[in-house]
């Protein structure tokens, strides 16, 4: 069995290609028509801080926690955020994989402190 292994690059460019990217300037004051989960670890989150009303729930954590279902529908807006974006592209394939339809990376933490800060 002859499997190709993918570098980080190519999967970063694979999930950015499957997840769109959203400018966080065109969401400031509008944060409560999406669900917001922050992908870094607790330790990071506890550091910095992190969206208000967003939920952290760590990359690795993502198929436990969420799925589609009556409380949560496959359609619910989402957005994905971690400190720069790669892993947020990652989380937000998981999360089309898992057969949520509208997930948008939002990229990283440091872009909606500056965009909020305006």
């Amino acid at each position: 069995m002859n499997t190709r292994v993918k570098k980080l690059e190519e999967m970063l460019q694979e999930a950015r290609s499957k997840v769109d990217d959203i400018d966080p300037f065109s969401i400031i004051g509008k944060e409560g028509q999406y669900t917001i989960i922050d992908v870094r670890e607790p330790n990071e989150v506890q550091e910095s801080g992190m969206i208000s009303g967003a939920h952290n729930i760590p990359r690795g954590l993502l198929e436990f926690q969420l799925k589609p279902s009556e409380g949560f529908p496959a359609d619910t807006p989402i957005l994905v955020y971690c400190a720069v974006g790669a892993r947020a592209a990652l989380a937000g394939v998981t999360l089309k994989e898992l057969g949520f339809t509208d997930v948008k990376n939002l990229g990283g933490f440091k872009d909606w402190q500056d965009a909020s800060k305006q």
